[in-house]
């Protein structure tokens, strides 16, 4: 198998297409290791372009360039490959969170009519299930094996063209699954220039060289996906964590002389629990962090215990990860100017970030409204909503729906969460999707969900329900709703708690006031959300 020709990289332009980043890498880096994956397998550059041809051909014979390909790999270095061969073979990603329930991936397969599945058996059976509910939901489904360690089909991909589709920047790249405010998740759509933008915005805002070695252990349908494309696009080494645990994650970055790593304050929290019982914290040199809420407190501890190594990023899927951050030089500073530790940072190299009123104008420091970002990076559009398109996209700003306000040093500070979404983990979760769900339980009749605040996971999904009057109603418990919630709702989109009310405060418009449902929780924090 030929590797990637150098020469073509040469012919693209990387501000507009992703995949010219790659070839650039891939043909640089040849004899260079790219993914680690402890006690499995190092993956060099090389063996990852002849993985990314093979796998490439085979798309190209079995579907049409712009189709839609669902991806279900986890934390397997077989993610990467079907990354990087669904652009070259200019088809669009459609990444699943292995944490959705069957019911859930089935429908993302649907929406974005998909017209192949890239999975792998070395996935385990947990997942079979899920990929059976796929299959059986969308039977015209192409499922492919992706495998390192031998062919991917037995189809006769040979007879494909090995060379990069003809796709331009505005062509889709990506279609990723966030949740949708009418009960459903929305995908949101990237271009090629988006991507390319994108990848170049974590590898500069993020300290990526090639001289890294990156630790990932979140999911790379997630935000794990971007750190791992910027740290092939530069040539850097990936080591794969399948679980996170803090034991495992000291060890791996000790054996492997990891420099960088990618965390979500969860994450951090069991890192610092785990230093304070005595255990050594790697000698990083770049800790990002980001997805969730962070208290100060906890926040101010973690740079005692790393050092001011420290990158916050804050951003959403529809402007991902960089509209604002707070790097290593503010972590620094906060040690002696403590109130920079509620800050989300300034703006990021390529965006451009708002606060404004309730007409759009643009509000100064002390003055609390809405936070607007724009990038080279921000989505195309929901697939086929243009309602929401509308309301969340407006003259190049993405609408955050996040409430904040900036200080006399351009620091933004966020105060307030104006969409339902709880941040749990690192996920989001929007909460008319949990409410759907709940409200199919016999006996409820009305809910509301809200996020409360949890030491471990930043918040997690409170479930607050008013039985309706029928016979089931006697019978709802806190275990029985969690028990059938298990049924149709991923792990993280799962109520932690139920509280059980004869009504719902309401606000002057009639809806559900969650502003008082969440103020008992929230009481004496510095961030409401």
């Amino acid at each position: 198998m030929t590797t990637v020709n150098p020469s073509t990289s040469m012919t693209m332009n990387a501000v507009d297409d992703p995949w010219a980043l790659y070839a650039k890498a891939l043909a640089d880096h040849a004899e260079q290791i790219a993914l680690v994956v402890p006690g499995r397998a190092e993956i060099s550059y090389r063996q990852l372009g002849d993985a990314v041809e093979e796998l490439s051909r085979c798309l190209s014979v079995i579907t049409e360039t712009q189709s839609s390909v669902v991806v279900l790999l986890g934390m397997l270095p077989e993610f990467v490959v079907a990354e990087l061969a669904i652009l070259h073979s200019g088809m669009v990603k459609v990444p699943l969170n292995p944490m959705l329930s069957g019911t859930e991936m089935a429908y993302i397969a649907q929406h974005s009519s998909s017209t192949v599945l890239l999975t792998s058996s070395a996935l385990g059976a947990e997942h079979q299930h899920k990929i059976a509910e796929i299959r059986r939901e969308n039977p015209d489904l192409v499922v492919l094996d992706v495998s390192l360690e031998g062919p991917n089909s037995l189809l006769d991909a040979e007879s494909a063209s090995a060379g990069p589709a003809a796709v331009r920047g505005h062509h889709r790249a990506a279609i990723y699954y966030t949740g949708g405010t009418t009960g459903r998740p929305k995908g949101v759509v990237h271009s090629r220039a988006s991507v390319a933008m994108n990848i170049t915005a974590h590898a500069l805002e993020a300290e990526i060289t090639s001289r890294d070695v990156l630790l990932l252990s979140t999911s790379l349908s997630h935000s794990a996906g971007s750190f791992a494309a910027a740290g092939v696009c530069r040539g850097a080494q990936t080591v794969l964590l399948d679980r996170f645990t803090p034991q495992a994650f000291c060890e791996t970055a000790t054996v492997h002389q990891v420099t960088f790593a990618m965390v979500v304050p969860t994450m951090l929290y069991r890192l610092l629990d785990h230093a304070a019982s005595g255990a050594e914290l790697p000698p990083l040199q770049t800790l990002v962090y980001g997805s969730a809420p962070i208290t100060p407190a906890r926040l101010e501890e973690a740079i005692r215990a790393f050092g001011p190594i420290l990158i916050q990023l804050f951003g959403q899927t529809e402007c991902p990860n960089w509209g604002t951050v707070l790097g290593k030089r503010d972590h620094a500073r906060a040690l002696e100017a403590p109130s920079i530790l509620s800050s989300c940072g300034q703006r990021a190299f390529f965006a451009n970030v708002a606060v404004v009123d309730d007409n759009g104008e643009t509000l100064g420091p002390g003055q609390i409204g809405e936070i607007r970002l724009t990038a080279p990076y921000i989505m195309d559009e929901y697939l086929d909503n243009p309602e929401a398109t509308a309301k969340t996209k407006r003259d190049g700003w993405i609408h955050t729906g996040d409430i904040g306000e900036w200080d006399e040093s351009g620091y933004l500070y966020v105060k307030d969460r104006n969409n339902d979404i709880v941040i749990t983990g690192g996920y989001n979760v929007y909460s008319s999707e949990v409410e759907a769900e709940l409200q199919k339980i016999q006996g409820v009749g009305q809910v509301a969900v809200i996020g409360i605040p949890d030491p471990d996971w930043g918040e997690v999904v409170c479930a607050v329900i008013v039985p309706d009057t029928s016979p089931e109603a006697a019978k709802l418990t806190e275990e029985s709703v969690l028990a059938k919630a298990r049924d149709f709702l991923g792990s993280y989109k799962r109520p932690k708690s139920v509280q059980f009310l004869k009504a719902l405060p309401l606000t002057p418009f009639g809806k559900a006031d969650k502003k008082i449902l969440r103020a008992p929780y929230w009481a004496g924090r510095e961030r409401a959300i």
